[in-house]
């Protein structure tokens, strides 16, 4: 039961006291047809209301249309990052197996070299004999100097080949750690991305969710005040034959006893306040409206006690909104106790204070209300908050 609600069944005690006050049944029912044109106006402003929850869903849904665009373009981006980050591991791979090849080659080719080079100088320092001795020796000589020359020429040129493959193979090598740096890098970036999307549009679809449930609560709420005036309508019907048909009394118009109680009145039940009386802010929808008592959150099944002696003016239950109870205190104050999951009075029936009126329902939520005629009260003021 919402905060309007609670308020539908304010305008329900005044349609009830009317039969009670017995003071002018004529002007009773000219005020209880003003209040079912406010029933009337509640369910245009609900409807209105709907209008609006449509609207946002709307632009929530829109919002995670975004989000899904966003999300799907970060997992393809995501997909080519990871296609190329395994490509370029198996070419770091593939690289490196080459660059210690050409490490390999280069270390044979320098130590072949470098053999070569020490053979050219100890045949070098090699002491001579007399070239007329053996002319042939000479020849010989010449063409292991002329060989050793051109083998070490040789093995200079493949050792600067294979030093530069070396070089060239490191320098590709870091190319591709450089590249795989950037792109893992922009797979962070892309991770991040995509997960602050999905964080975004979760929360978007809570949203929704909060929204949808609201619509369902708000159509319900319309349902139930069109039901409610329907059963207005009723007792409008029936007070204008009561009229009719019998004079009406007048009642005490004395002082009354329950105005000196302010401040003093046990709370109907044990419990937390969990709506407050006065202008209360949707904190999805932002729209405001106005809640004429307060809700008390009990344990299920809790004892809900009169708050003052008085008369029960209704006990039963409303189309459209469940088991509620009616006290006429002085034919002057009013006091409402509705969400009752059991009724324990009847009407017509005198109650002193603190009479178990009936048990709280199964969501332990009680709406208590306190008037003074047509006058909302806040009863906050009126109770003994260490009561609750």
């Amino acid at each position: 039961m919402t905060v309007r609600m609670c308020g539908a069944i304010a305008t329900v005690v005044f349609v009830l006291s009317g039969v009670v006050r017995a003071d002018d049944e004529s002007a009773d029912i000219l005020r209880q047809k003003v209040e079912l044109e406010k029933i009337q106006k509640d369910v245009d402003a609900g409807q209105r209301r709907l209008d609006s929850l449509e609207a946002e869903q709307g632009k929530v849904l829109k919002a995670i249309g975004k989000y899904d665009e966003r999300i799907a373009s970060d997992r393809q981006v995501l997909r080519r990052l990871n296609k190329q980050l395994s490509q370029l591991q198996a070419d770091i791979k593939r690289g490196d197996s080459l660059l210690n090849a050409y490490r390999e080659q280069y270390d044979r080719r320098q130590r072949r070299y470098l053999g070569n080079i020490r053979q050219f100088y100890a045949l070098a320092r090699k002491p001579m004999k007399a070239f007329t001795a053996d002319p042939n020796e000479e020849l010989e000589y010449n063409r292991k100097i002329v060989y050793l020359t051109a083998l070490a020429d040789f093995e200079s040129g493949t050792v600067r080949d294979a030093s530069a493959m070396v070089d060239q193979s490191a320098v590709q090598l870091g190319d591709m750690s450089d590249r795989q740096k950037q792109i893992s890098t922009l797979k962070k970036e892309r991770e991040t991305s995509r997960a602050l999307g999905e964080s975004q549009k979760q929360r978007q679809e809570k949203s929704l969710d909060q929204l949808r449930r609201k619509s369902m609560a708000e159509a319900d709420r319309v349902i139930s005040l069109r039901q409610a005036a329907e059963e207005m309508q009723n007792i409008l019907e029936r007070l204008e034959k009561a009229r009719l048909s019998r004079p009406t009394p007048q009642a005490d118009k004395g002082p009354s006893a329950f105005a000196a109680l302010q401040g003093k009145l046990l709370a109907p039940c044990r419990g937390k306040i969990v709506v407050n009386f006065g202008e209360q802010v949707d904190p999805v929808t932002r729209l405001r409206s106005f809640s004429p008592g307060v809700s008390i959150r009990a344990r299920p099944g809790a004892d809900i006690d009169c708050v003052a002696s008085g008369t029960v003016a209704y006990s039963g239950n409303l189309r459209g909104y469940g088991n509620f109870v009616i006290i006429n205190h002085d034919h002057q104050f009013y006091s409402t106790y509705a969400g009752l999951g059991e009724i324990l009075v009847s009407e017509g029936q005198f109650v002193a204070s603190r009479t178990r009126l009936g048990r709280a329902a199964k969501d332990g939520v009680v709406r208590f209300e306190l008037r003074n005629g047509r006058e909302p009260l806040d009863p906050v003021k009126w109770i003994q908050i260490e009561s609750l």
